[in-house]
Order: structure tokens, then C-alpha cells, then sequence
């Protein structure tokens, strides 16, 4: 089966004002994803932004931000899920987010099924 790459990186600064503007949060993200950014709000959302930029990247099919979610596992690794089922039967997506003090960026490697 066929791979895909995308990449993206999103200023953490950006998401600091961001993270007040709940139409914005409530198109891009899912009530887990907000729950489980709260420590660390900013860093935290720009990684799953820049993941989830990533993702729509490697597939050829216009999906909102909110149904593609972003979550860690049990051993703190990002995990993708396609919240819309005939995406989630097409591909299959692994990505890695990592994030200096001003930036965050994630790759995505998406396999096509």
C-alpha cells in the first residue's frame, strides 16, 4: 500500500490567545482533546493543531479538524483517530509531535488501505 508524509509547524504564542476563543477550539478540537490539554493549554493544543495540519496533509479528503482527534496513549505516544468511519477504513495514520519553547511541530507517516 502507498504512503504519505506531511509536516507542520505552528508558533506556540499563537495558541495563548487562541485558547480563549471557544468557537475556535469547539471547530478544531474534540471535548477529550480540550480536557486533556489543560496543563499545559497552549503547547499542548499547538502540538494537536500542527498534528492534525499534518494528517490532512496525507489524505486526499476534506475532514474538519474535530473529527480527526489526537491522543496519547498509555506510554504518552500520540495516537491519531479518525472520528468519521469511512475515513478511519481508508487510512491509517502514526505521527510524532515535538515542541521547543517557541514552536511545535508534528510529522504524520499515513499509510493508504
Amino acid at each position: 500500500m502507498p504512503f504519505r508524509i506531511g509536516i507542520d509547524l505552528v508558533e506556540i504564542k499563537r495558541f495563548k490567545d487562541i485558547a480563549k476563543k471557544t468557537r475556535f477550539l469547539e471547530n478544531n478540537f474534540t471535548e477529550k482533546e480540550l480536557k486533556d490539554c489543560e496543563k499545559k493549554q497552549a503547547e499542548s493544543l499547538a502540538g494537536r493543531f500542527a498534528a492534525k495540519e499534518a494528517v490532512r496533509k496525507t489524505i486526499s479528503e476534506n475532514i474538519a479538524f474535530n473529527r480527526v482527534e489526537i491522543f496519547n496513549k498509555k506510554n504518552g505516544a500520540p495516537q491519531v483517530n479518525f472520528l468519521d468511519k469511512n475515513i478511519k477504513k481508508k487510512y491509517k495514520s502514526e505521527i510524532s509531535i515535538t515542541h521547543t519553547k517557541h514552536l511545535s511541530q508534528a510529522i504524520c507517516l499515513t499509510e493508504i488501505l
